[in-house]
């Protein structure tokens, strides 16, 4: 088995070699990046979704959990879990920085107003300077923690999967009352409303919580919610509902739209929120083999490329272009 030093330092030099194979790129055209049988980045087109064959590609490190674009620089950060590291990489100017210190990073939330970046750990969550220079504020105490960032104020909703749910201001201190659901997964906040949506997978819950913390709407009608991402541009909630279906929820929690049968086992999704297409990342896809598919605003399937096991998917869209 490598060391963790050893990971880190092989995926640092692996990278480094990539580097100038993005120097002549723009910052970010939309792209979907996507994180393949845990050990490898690819970046597909945002239009078609075909594979950049400059993508990156990183033998023999494993655990690499998120790749998260930050729309308004381009800049990529990427958890790897065993190497306990984030890595900022700035695909236009070709550089690469790790941050280590952080036990066994997982979830990520990008803000773009201040390049900022929220992360959640195994068992804290870490606030990370826009240049990757420093963590500049770290929340203990928690359990596998999912994080999301309020683009409006710098402000972050944390989970603690022992059933806290706390929002946090930009310098990390405790911002509204605590609720609480049994094992909370995952949040998502609207930067519109200052509200957000939290679910509980196990129990099949899905809440949305106002930013002081009390409970605006439940619904225990869809099965294993997961994912959830919200669209700023017209404040929809798209989810997934038992690894297969997709769900579209308005403000309210109303239903817009179902899109059974999307995929076989999706572990994530995300949202440009410029034409409000969705992303998904399905393990298994058509193939069994496993494939990135987009979806329109509507529920329509655009297209489906093969990716190798995929297992996190990052499309952005910076409101300011």
């Amino acid at each position: 088995m490598k060391s963790k030093s050893y990971v880190g330092v092989f995926f640092v030099l692996a990278l480094s070699i990539l580097t100038t194979l993005f120097n002549s790129e723009a910052a970010y055209n939309g792209e979907c990046w996507v994180v393949s049988n845990g050990d490898t980045i690819y970046k597909l087109d945002s239009a078609d979704g075909l594979m950049d064959p400059n993508g990156i590609t990183i033998p023999d490190v494993s655990q690499v959990q998120t790749a998260e674009i930050d729309p308004r620089t381009g800049v990529v950060w990427i958890t790897v879990g065993a190497a306990n590291t984030v890595f900022r990489y700035d695909t236009a100017a070709g550089d690469f920085k790790p941050i280590s210190g952080i036990n066994r990073p997982n979830r990520t939330s990008v803000n773009p107003t201040d390049g900022t970046i929220w992360v959640g750990g195994i068992d804290s969550a870490y606030k990370i300077a826009a240049d990757g220079s420093a963590i500049l504020t770290t929340v203990t105490g928690l359990l596998e923690p999912d994080v999301s960032v309020n683009t409006k104020d710098g402000s972050c909703w944390i989970t603690d999967k022992r059933g806290k749910i706390v929002r946090y201001d930009a310098n990390g201190q405790p911002a509204s009352t605590p609720f609480t659901l049994k094992e909370p997964t995952y949040v998502a906040v609207n930067p519109n409303t200052g509200n957000v949506w939290a679910t509980d997978t196990q129990a099949n819950i899905l809440v949305q919580l106002s930013s002081s913390g009390q409970e605006l709407t439940r619904t225990t009608n869809y099965n294993m919610p997961m994912s959830p991402r919200v669209n700023p541009q017209d404040n929809s909630l798209w989810f997934i509902s038992g690894s297969n279906m997709l769900v579209k929820l308005d403000a309210s929690g109303n239903e817009l739209l179902q899109v059974p049968q999307a995929g076989m086992a999706i572990l994530s999704l995300s949202i440009n929120s410029k034409d409000g297409s969705v992303w998904i990342a399905d393990q298994f896809g058509s193939t069994f083999t496993g494939g990135v598919s987009k979806y329109t605003a509507a529920g329509q399937k655009l297209l489906e490329n093969p990716v190798p096991m995929p297992s996190y998917v990052s499309i952005g869209h910076w409101t300011g272009q």
